[in-house]
């Protein structure tokens, strides 16, 4: 890295570190707000124990900007990839192990939400042949809870995969549900970051959004799916933008069975699917997706599709007799807080504007990329959840995660099949011709090209000025005179 005249480092080593501060500086003030403020006990635990990370965190980031401004730096992402997983381990993994232990020894109690609790108990339903949709979860931590909650598992099948460990092992540290997720979050996370091909200041921000900061640890610690799910989105993202159309068909598929959010951005990102010959492959997409889905989910529609279609599509919708507890503030809530008896007539005309909003993007901004597809998507998803009438604010995670895996991926063409455009280099006049330059040589720098087999090399270094250095003369040697 070339320094400037001064010796200063580069602005952007030091821009970047005020935009980490800045996000862990964020992410301090909203654990001080839940600290005193979530109404949810284990959400109140885990601000408490991610105040003093994200505090720390925002420190570090500022005294490496401020140092950064006045010293030369080499590798900037190496120090500001440190304080990120330092922030991963002391906001989302260490919590998340404490709470795990806690509840081994005290029980479930404060320690486990209910989601947690449906998820296993549903699996040790489905490992002894009943149907999990089909019974009523009175007893344990669940009766003091509302009789929608026990009644209703408000997710696809594909949830119960991750409570299988503790049906199959029983109950332990190490088979609790929040344990499956998590390993399920950091591998799709950790392999899509690896095949995107993305610059390492990019991948480190999607990595922090993702898992560091609130956006992904507060529900680590407390058990959602959202993570996991948002993580296989984010892998079968980089699969269709590498043009792997039956590949992330088939990712998105199992995101799909497992929760009903990963339907929303789907049909953008079949639209934009794209095989490695540039053909469209929405088809192709949309097959794949279809038929890991239907592995999942049609054994328990064929079992029993009223209990499936009133816990895992009227349920959530506020639709059933027995409320939802979600009840976040939305505008979508609000409209129809005065209308108690037409809620459904209120839900179908908000439903509508969705409707025809994802209709007019598809008719007039059809997407051709990936990245298009993941900003149309967000835009959808963020309309949805402000128009929900049973509010759920924290499903603003997904347009955001959408909108910074998008941003990941550079361009709109797969990272891995470029086409090569031969060009021929001109050779001397007598001699051999020159090898083709592909594609890919075009866009290196002229000190890197190969011409006729030889190396040339640029004679100024791109550090060195233009101007001859004080002190030096040039030489004015004249040629033989005619």
């Amino acid at each position: 890295m070339c320094s400037s005249p001064t010796g200063n480092p580069p602005p952007p080593a030091a821009r970047a570190a005020w935009w980490d501060a800045s996000l862990f500086g964020a992410s301090t003030l909203l654990a001080a707000v839940a600290a005193g403020t979530d109404y949810i006990p284990l959400q109140r635990e885990w601000a408490r124990l991610a105040l003093g990370p994200y505090a720390a965190a925002t420190v570090a980031a500022v005294l490496l900007a401020v140092r950064w401004r006045r010293r030369p730096v080499r590798r900037p992402l190496l120090a500001r990839t440190v304080i990120a997983v330092a922030v991963l381990v002391g906001a989302a993994l260490i919590p998340l192990s404490l709470e795990v232990s806690w509840r081994t020894h005290d029980g479930d109690g404060f320690h486990a939400q209910s989601e947690v609790v449906l998820i296993e108990r549903g699996a040790q339903a489905l490992l002894h042949g009943t149907d999990p949709y089909d019974i009523s979860y009175d007893g344990g931590p669940l009766a003091d809870y509302p009789s929608g909650v026990r009644d209703h598992i408000p997710y696809l099948p594909g949830v119960f995969a991750f409570g299988l460990p503790r049906a199959l092992l029983g109950a332990g540290p190490l088979t609790d549900a929040r344990v499956a997720i998590t390993a399920v979050s950091l591998v799709a996370a950790l392999l899509a970051l690896a095949l995107a091909g993305a610059s390492g200041d990019r991948r480190l921000l999607a990595l922090t959004v993702l898992l560091a900061l609130p956006t992904g640890a507060r529900y680590l610690t407390g058990g959602g799916d959202d993570v996991a799910v948002l993580a296989v989105l984010a892998l079968a993202l980089v699969l269709e933008h590498r043009r792997r159309p039956v590949a992330a068909g088939a990712v998105i598929g199992l995101a799909a069975a497992v929760k009903q959010t990963a339907w929303l951005p789907l049909p953008f990102l079949a639209l934009a699917a794209r095989d490695r010959h540039g053909r469209h492959a929405t088809g192709r997409f949309l097959a794949a997706a279809a038929a890991v889905v239907a592995s999942v989910v049609a054994p328990f529609a064929v079992w029993n599709a009223r209990r499936l279609i009133d816990s895992a599509v009227l349920y959530p919708l506020g639709l059933t007799r027995e409320p939802t507890i979600a009840r976040g503030p939305t505008l979508g809530r609000l409209l129809a807080a005065p209308f108690p008896y037409d809620k459904g007539a209120i839900e179908a005309a908000l439903a509508g504007i969705v409707i025809s909003v994802v209709a007019l993007l598809v008719a007039y901004r059809t997407p051709t990329g990936v990245r298009a597809a993941t900003e149309q998507a967000s835009v959808v998803f963020a309309l949805t959840v402000l128009l929900a009438t049973a509010g759920r604010p924290g499903y603003l995670i997904y347009p955001l995660n959408l909108l910074v895996w998008g941003r990941l991926l550079e361009t709109d063409e797969g990272s891995d099949e470029r086409p090569a455009a031969p060009v021929a280099a001109p050779g001397p006049a007598g001699r051999a011709p020159a090898r083709t330059l592909a594609a890919g040589d075009a866009r290196r720098p002229a000190s890197r090209r190969t011409v006729g087999g030889a190396r040339t090399r640029s004679r100024r270094s791109a550090c060195r000025p233009a101007h001859p250095r004080p002190g030096t003369r040039r030489s004015h040697r004249r040629g033989p005179r005619a």
